[in-house]
This record gives structure tokens, sequence and C-alpha cells, in this order.
């Protein structure tokens, strides 16, 4: 069977991103999804579409150069598994019953703002903090002098630079996480490294790391959020895909769930995606 590959656009409840779009390829009995997200992502949709409808004649040999066409070719060369899933979730912004790790977007808020909205959360979860570098170094341990390390499981992003990042995990010895942006520079090096947060959509495949990998959400859609999912290594972190929640539409029949903790997938007798919502552009 060649490989055919699909465009989508899904409506979404989050109001920056009201519509989110990206293609799906299906490659013999595989499915992957290419999907770069703005603000993220190193390449543009258009710029990944050019590269994926360039490589359809010879997957078998592709080099992908971007990102998240490596990501979606490598989801879609194997075949698709229909067995159930269930693996730890973190929840992003909204709490909810019988989850225990929540990760709060901060950067949208002055610090003031900041310190009495995590003290809203302190003590019933399990906090990871994302400030998108949203603050200075100052604006950073203003924020820490109103709690201890013990409170959060991570601090991701407090602030703008590496140099600032460092001599913030130095000063408060507050548990750090990084991103993917942030692996080009010494990371090992910061004393209180946490863990390395990861979009596959963004770096294209997972790097090999001695310290824990949190995998997470550049806002796919479910399908590749599934297949996110199933990279999951038994004693990970909580993995940060809890984005499927803001979407009106959904790939897979049946839908994922988030319960008991967990993200949950109940498997399919037979390929589960809902091709109503794909628009076919080469085969």
């Amino acid at each position: 069977m060649t490989a055919k590959l699909y465009s989508y656009a899904l409506k979404t409840t989050w109001p920056k991103r009201p519509i989110r779009k990206g293609l799906i390829l299906q490659w013999n009995d595989g499915w992957g999804e290419i999907a770069p997200l703005p603000g993220f992502s190193s390449e543009t949709l258009d710029e990944a579409r050019e590269e994926i409808l360039s490589l359809l004649p010879d997957l078998a040999s592709a080099k992908p150069r971007l990102p998240s066409v490596q990501f979606g070719i490598a989801a879609a060369s194997q075949p698709f598994s229909i067995k159930p899933l269930k693996i730890p979730l973190g929840l992003l912004n909204i709490p909810r019953p019988g989850f225990s790790t929540l990760k709060l977007k901060l950067g949208h808020l002055s610090v003031e703002e900041a310190v009495q909205h995590v003290k809203t959360f302190l003590g019933s979860y399990r906090l990871r903090l994302d400030c998108n570098r949203s603050w200075s170094l100052d604006q950073a341990l203003f924020f820490a002098r109103h709690f201890s390390p013990q409170d959060f499981e991570y601090m991701e992003e407090p602030v703008r630079t590496f140099p600032e990042l460092f001599r913030f995990s130095e000063l408060t010895g507050f548990p750090i996480a990084v991103d993917e942006s942030v692996l080009k520079f010494p990371y090992h090096q910061i004393p209180t490294l946490k863990a390395v947060v990861i979009k596959p959509t963004v770096v294209g495949s997972l790097p090999s790391l001695e310290i824990p990998l949190v995998l997470s959400s550049a806002f796919e859609s479910s399908l590749g959020l599934l297949q996110i999912a199933r990279r999951f290594k038994t004693g990970s972190p909580p993995a940060g895909l809890d984005t499927f929640r803001f979407f009106e539409d959904d790939l897979l029949v049946p839908p994922l769930k988030a319960e008991d903790g967990c993200i949950t997938w109940p498997g399919s007798g037979a390929c589960p995606i809902d091709r109503s919502k794909l628009d076919l552009l080469r085969n």
C-alpha cells in the first residue's frame, strides 16, 4: 500500500488557538501525525507539508530534516497498536478528583498573582510550575521567598536566560525542569535539575538522557497524543498530555479519557481513525 497524506483542522476550546491544523500520514498499517506548533516548533506547517510530500514516494529510505516530520514518519513506520493504554497523567491548569499531579501555567500572571494562584493548590497536588521564561531573576527570587523547595515537583522555565536559571537553582535549591530548547546549554550542570520536559513533535525523536524525561504535548490531536503515550517508559514521571481535553473534535473512536490519575484508551477491534475528520491531500 502506498502512503497517503491527509490534513485536518479541528475546533478547540483554547482561546489562543481555536483551530488546530496538522497532517496525518498513513503508511501501510501505521499512522503518524505531523503538526508543528506555532511559537514552539522550528518549522511551519507549510514547510512540514512540503517536506513530507517530497518524501512520500520513498518513505522507506527517507531522511527527514524537520522534527515534526521525523516524529510523524517514525510513528507511521510501525503498525498502529489497537491495544488498550493506561499511563500516569499530569493535569494542565484545571484540577479534578483522582489526580495527584497538576501543572500550572504562570507566564500570563504577574509574580504577585502567581504567588496567590499557586497557594490555592499548595498541599493538594504535586505541583509543576511553568513560567514560560516570563520572569527576571529578581522576580523569580521574589516568588521563591513565598515557598520552599519541597512544595513543588519542579519549576520549568522560571527565568529568561540559562545563566539566570543556573543562578536561580543555586540560590534557592528549588527543583528545576528544562525543556528541549535548553539542551544546547550545559543543562546537566544545573545544581537542582529534576527532569527534562520533551515534546516529541518539537524534537523529532526522544533523546537518551540520564535524568527522567517528562513526555509533553505540543497540542497534537488525540492520535498524536496516543502515539506519544505509547513511548512512555514504566517508572517515568506522569506525562503532560492533558491537552486532548481542549479539542471539540476527536480523531479517535473511542476517544482518549482522563480518569483515575491516568490517560486511558480502551483499545479498538479495528483502526479507530475517524476519517470523516480528514481531507486527503496525496496518495
